[in-house]
């Protein structure tokens, strides 16, 4: 089945769109905090989620044990993370929390992302983004793979403003 030029034109603009969506971020994360993706994902996940253990922050930031365990290092050393005591079944996982430090760069994550974000929705009328909202509740399930995955997408997500009951990946599995 042949696929017409505007249909591969649309592909090229939605993908052009979402890696420069992602290249503001990173740099507005970069120019907030002084931090790499990996470490705001981890100051994110760990704010939003104070008590994280260093494996269930590996699979939510997509490194592997040993990378997430430096990345953990280096935010501790950098007075950004504490390791708190032992989780219930496994006194050797130490829970994740976020010093005063920590939560400040968390909050200013969340507001650089909020301003790329808000950049491109600005140039939206409020009828087509409550229209772009819906394309997106379909269009993301299709991107997602189920397991790990749904965490990832969603690593640097404002997690206290998403309404669980419409989420259009939690319900997938």
């Amino acid at each position: 089945m042949a696929t017409d030029k505007e249909t591969l034109r649309l592909e090229n603009l939605f993908g052009a769109m979402s890696l420069a969506l992602v290249d503001k971020m990173e740099k507005a994360f970069a120019d907030e905090t002084g931090l790499g993706p990996s470490a705001v994902a981890a100051i994110i996940q760990i704010g939003s989620e104070p008590g994280l253990t260093i494996e269930t922050l590996r699979r939510m930031i997509a490194l592997s044990h040993s990378a997430t365990v430096r990345l953990v290092d280096q935010l501790v050393a950098s007075h950004l993370v504490l390791r708190a005591g032992g989780v219930e079944g496994d006194k050797r996982a130490r829970s994740l929390q976020l010093t005063a430090a920590g939560q400040a760069l968390f909050d200013k994550s969340l507001t650089a992302r909020r301003a790329v974000i808000g950049r491109a929705f600005k140039a939206l009328e409020p009828e087509e983004a409550e229209q772009l909202g819906r394309l997106v509740e379909k269009l993301l399930p299709a991107l997602v793979d189920l397991g790990d995955d749904q965490d990832v997408v969603c690593r640097v997500c404002d997690q206290g403003v998403c309404d669980q009951d419409r989420c259009p990946i939690a319900f997938m599995s």
